[in-house]
């Protein structure tokens, strides 16, 4: 691959990695119990975060650039993913954080996004009955609440083990 893009995918997949990668920590340590502390205005916050705001649209692009430039970067270095580069050291320590990143990318994608969308959607029709959730609709919250945690915590993980692996697969030595 030509030196220019490899750069250019390098500086994309660092970028775009970075990005991605904070906005999650700092939505899980920072935003999310913040948002828990102060009550009623909560879901009014969230509501413009996720909505006006766009935090699903730039996590999304932020991820999706991440993986994208780093399964080209990754395909560059193996030399077409020849194996005998995958099984040495750096060849290991960049396999391990791509499906790090990937199942981080997947639960962002196919569990993340759609599981605050299904809370945004409850909260709305809660908000729009004028009263309080039915019990039927508080267990369903507590539910999406439960599942969302989940899979956020798995996708902080794997992004730290991606971060972790992919900043010291060059140094790997079998």
């Amino acid at each position: 691959m030509n030196l220019y893009l490899v750069l250019l995918f390098r500086l994309v997949h660092v970028v775009a990695g970075i990005l991605w990668s904070g906005a999650a920590v700092y939505y899980l340590f920072f935003v999310k119990p913040s948002v828990g502390a102060i009550g009623a205005a909560g879901p009014q916050f969230m509501h413009n975060l996720m909505a006006r705001r766009k935090l699903p649209v730039f996590m999304l692009s932020t991820s999706l650039l991440t993986v994208l430039a780093g399964g080209l970067l990754y395909w560059s270095s193996s030399g077409g993913f020849n194996v005998a580069w995958i099984t040495s050291g750096p060849g290991l320590g960049f396999t391990l954080g791509s499906l790090a990143a990937l199942v981080a990318f997947l639960f962002g994608t196919f569990v993340i996004g759609p599981t605050a969308g299904q809370l945004g959607g409850l909260g709305a029709q809660i908000a729009a009955s004028g009263h309080g959730p039915t019990p039927d609709q508080a267990a369903q919250m507590r539910a999406l609440e439960q599942r969302l945690t989940f899979a956020e915590r798995v996708d902080f993980i794997m992004l730290a083990v991606a971060m972790l692996t992919m900043a010291t697969a060059r140094y790997w030595t079998l």
